[in-house]
Formats: structure tokens, C-alpha cells, sequence
């Protein structure tokens, strides 16, 4: 396919160098460079912000929010009469008079990307962004994602990321048009509130935000996450999440647990967790037994690698205990089984390797074993994208879908535990990041699954309680149900 990447050269910025260099590189794309006029700038007090926050915070995040140089590619009007674009990628606003077959744009909010992402970013509030495509004399919307910011304080890491998301969205989008996937037409986007901050309020707001938080951390009273588990109660419906029957898994300050996995085995109760010991800032999995009279052991290592570990997903096959444990710091997906069980795991095989993978989780669904994961691409978060993997063992092959990433919203992709089947549905325990890595919790009904397509519907979600302001995971056993809140140490 012939793709003219329309730029204003007085307006370059590092996304637009990283769209033309992801479709550069991707086969059967023919790409060009043509010139336009920016119909939207971001104000000359946006860049003065970004410098001032580069000297005064020695923020490294937000390349792509910077200015940039011309990419070095042909341009689409160099003399060749025969050369003309099947697409054209209009990043300048200005695309309805040219002679593409079809022009594909991207908005923040309804509005142009830039302008949109910086007030949304100023307001600190999560926007979404929609790509659309000119053709046929119609407009259609190809996506609409939902993207997180991870570091909200800093004004060019915010926009640096949700710029990053936007150029991996033209980029995915693009390619599923080149593959020749038939552009579909979503719903209207929703309206976003629109609260104005200046970039001074902004200031304002990030300096105490920043202030705020030093003070805490230096009296000792910073949030940390922490596990919560209960006897479990009623059948296999929804589970109803509150302070009722919760008790804390003590910690001594050190350390914080987190992502609580539960087997029982044998009449035997066990609760896996990610330890995080402060003074080696790397996770590893700890174990701690539950009586059947409630009386916990204090958790005890049995698990660590040279890399951080965390979410420790367990599952039974062929007779044996397997652990998938977040490896994404070497970008793998690990399967270790238990040898024996659970004080001693030996790597059996690497599932996939040389991708950033969070969370993983599987579910047989018939003759297949599904992986979902959070995915991460370079320069966005790994809050807000949900990728598919299938195969027809736990062991592999895993072909990715298609489609992947085949959502992008922070508040319904990443996952928070072991998929639940309730009443012949598989109901999915999402995180909800919106201003916060696990904000809130939600359960996603698992409407569409195929190699083609995925569709899921958010139906019920839980808040943290009382002085809590974090709750990211829910796993269930046989007689037991467990959590994770972030809140004030106990």
C-alpha cells in the first residue's frame, strides 16, 4: 500500500517521527512524505513548560512531546507523475483536498490530537482517542481507545505517553488496512468533561502534588499495597467486594505484598503472594499457609530470579502445579512447575519471548488455551492494553491475535486475577487505573472471543473503602476469597 504521511514541518514533533518509522518498517507499506499546514498548534507556553520542567524535575520521559527533526524519506511530490497514495495519514488537520483514496486522522477528545492531549493532561483527567477514515465520501471510526498516563505530575511524561499511545494506534490501525481487515464503524465517541487548567494551575498543582508526597514518604506514612483474604461464602456468583469479613496480611514495614493467587490442595490452604522488600526494590513469590481454623503463617520466600517477579498465576495440568509469574522486567513469559509443590519451581519452558507482557493469565476454552496479557509498546503505559494469545497447549505454540492490542482502555484491560465462569459465562477481573495504577476493580463479561475478534462487557465494578485509595486484584479458591488494596500502612 502507498501511504503519503502528511507533516507540518514548522510543527514536528517525536510521535510523528515514530509513526513514519513504524510504517517505514512495516512490510507492504510504501511510504512518502507530504507538506501541509498545521490546523492546530500547541501554545508557544506548552514548550516553555516542558523546558521548565526538564531543568527544574530532570524529567527523561516525554520524547515525544519535544520537537523534531524532518524524517528522512521521499517526498510524495518528487517528480513522480505515476506515484499517488492509496492512503494518505493526515497529522496536519488540513488532508480534505488531496487525492488519496482514503485519509485516516486521529482526535483526542473531539479535538486535534495535541491540543486535546495537552488540556487533557492539564486537567488531569483521562481522555480517549479516536481514529477516522475519509472514504467512500463517508467517515467512519476505526477505534477509539482509552489510554492511562502514569505519571500525571509531569506534563511532558502525560503527554509524552498518550502521544506514544496515539502514534502505536495510527500505526495498528494503518496495518490492519494494509492486511486488508474491511474498516468497521464504531458508536459515537463519549463526551469528555471539560474542565480548562492553565499551565500555571497545572504548576501549581504538580508542586504541591510533589511536596505532599515527600513529606509523607519521609514520616513514614506513604501508601503501600497490602493483602486482604476472607472464608468464602454463597456459590459462584459475583463476588460482592467490601470491608466485611478482611482480614490484613500483616507486614513488618519492610516489605508490601501484593497480587494474592489462592490454591487449595490436599485439605491444605495456600495463599501466594508477590513480596516487595524495599531494601532490594525487586519482587519475588512468597507463600503463606491458611489454617482451617483461619491462623496464618507469615509469608516465607520460595521463589525469586535475577529479575522482578510478581503476579504469580497458577494453574493444573496433566497432573501437575504450574506458576506463570510476571517476567516482563526480561520481556518473557516464563512456565515454571512446581517440583515439588509449592515450596520448590523449576523452569519447564519460556512462552514467549522479546515481548513486554504483564499479568498473565490463561483459560481453557474448549479445545484452546487462551493467554490474556497486558501489553506495553514502547513510550506508552502497560495500564491500559489488553493482547490476546491462543495455542492449543499451556506449552505452546501461542500465535498472537491478530488484532493485538485488541483493547486499549484504562479502565477495563488489564488483568487483576483468575478468569471466573459463573453461570456458563467467563467474567474477566479487570483493573481500573484511572488516575491510579489499580485504582478500582471491575469484572468484564467475556462476550466475543474468536481469532478474529474480541468484545467484552464491564458489568460490575468495586471500590477501595474507607482510607484505601487502590484495589487491583481478586482471586477465589475453594473456601476463600482474596484482594489487594493500596492505602495507609497498617
Amino acid at each position: 500500500m502507498r501511504i503519503d504521511i502528511r507533516l507540518d514541518p514548522t510543527q514536528l514533533r517525536g510521535w510523528q517521527s515514530e509513526v513514519v518509522a513504524g510504517l517505514k518498517a512495516r512490510p507492504g507499506c510504501e511510504v512518502r512524505l507530504s507538506r501541509g499546514t498545521a490546523s492546530a498548534r500547541l501554545p508557544k507556553s506548552a514548550d516553555t513548560l516542558f523546558l521548565f520542567e526538564r531543568t527544574l524535575f530532570h524529567s527523561e520521559h516525554g520524547a515525544l512531546a519535544i520537537r523534531a527533526d524532518w524524517p528522512d524519506l521521499p517526498s510524495a511530490g518528487d517528480g513522480d507523475t505515476s506515484w499517488s497514495a492509496d492512503l494518505l495519514i493526515d497529522l496536519c488537520g488540513d488532508g480534505d483536498n488531496c487525492d488519496a483514496r482514503s485519509i485516516l486522522t486521529i482526535r483526542c477528545d473531539g479535538e486535534g490530537l495535541e491540543a486535546g492531549a495537552l488540556a487533557a493532561v492539564l486537567d488531569t483527567r483521562a481522555p480517549y482517542l479516536e481514529t477516522c477514515l475519509a472514504i467512500d465520501g463517508g467517515m467512519r471510526v476505526l477505534s477509539i481507545w482509552r489510554p492511562a498516563v502514569e505519571n500525571s505530575r509531569s506534563a511532558t511524561a502525560a503527554l509524552g505517553m498518550l502521544l506514544g499511545r496515539a502514534a502505536h494506534m495510527l500505526v495498528h490501525d494503518a496495518s490492519r488496512l494494509v492486511d486488508g481487515v474491511p474498516p468497521g464503524s464504531l458508536t459515537a465517541a463519549p463526551t469528555p468533561a471539560r474542565p480548562r487548567r492553565s499551565v500555571a494551575g497545572f504548576l501549581t498543582a504538580s508542586l504541591a502534588e510533589r511536596i505532599r508526597g515527600r513529606i509523607e514518604r519521609q514520616l513514614g506514612r506513604a501508601p503501600n499495597w497490602f493483602v486482604a483474604w476472607r472464608e468464602r461464602s454463597g456459590g459462584d456468583e459475583l463476588p460482592v467486594i467490601g470491608p466485611n469479613g478482611f482480614r490484613r496480611l500483616a507486614d513488618d514495614g519492610q516489605r508490601f505484598y501484593a497480587d494474592p493467587f489462592l490454591w487449595e490442595q490436599e485439605g491444605r490452604r495456600f495463599l501466594f503472594v508477590e513480596e516487595f522488600p524495599y531494601a532490594t526494590g525487586k519482587g519475588v513469590i512468597s507463600l503463606a499457609e491458611i489454617g482451617s481454623d483461619g491462623a496464618i503463617e507469615p509469608p516465607r520466600i520460595i521463589f525469586e530470579t535475577d529479575c522482578h517477579l510478581s503476579y504469580p498465576f497458577l494453574f493444573e495440568h496433566d497432573g501437575a502445579v504450574w506458576m506463570i509469574p510476571e517476567t516482563s522486567a526480561r520481556r518473557t513469559v516464563e512456565l515454571y512447575r512446581a517440583d515439588p509443590f509449592p515450596d520448590r519451581w523449576t523452569l519447564h519452558s519460556v512462552l514467549l519471548d522479546n515481548v513486554d507482557l504483564g499479568d498473565a493469565t490463561l483459560q481453557r476454552i474448549g479445545d484452546e488455551w487462551w493467554m490474556f496479557a497486558a501489553s506495553r509498546e514502547r513510550w506508552t503505559s502497560s495500564w491500559d492494553a489488553l493482547s490476546l494469545y491462543r495455542a492449543p497447549s499451556p506449552f505452546g505454540p501461542w500465535e498472537a491475535h491478530p488484532g493485538n492490542p485488541v483493547l486499549v482502555d484504562l479502565h477495563a484491560a488489564r488483568p487483576a486475577g483468575r478468569i471466573l465462569e459463573i453461570g456458563g459465562r467467563l467474567v474477566r477481573p479487570v483493573q481500573d487505573c484511572d488516575g491510579l495504577y489499580g485504582a478500582a476493580l471491575g469484572f468484564a463479561e467475556i462476550r466475543t472471543l474468536s481469532s478474529q475478534a474480541y468484545g467484552q462487557t464491564l458489568s460490575v465494578s468495586a471500590l477501595p473503602w474507607g482510607d484505601n485509595i487502590g484495589l487491583h486484584t481478586f482471586n477465589r479458591s475453594a473456601t476463600l476469597e482474596t484482594i489487594d488494596l493500596f492505602g495507609p500502612r497498617g
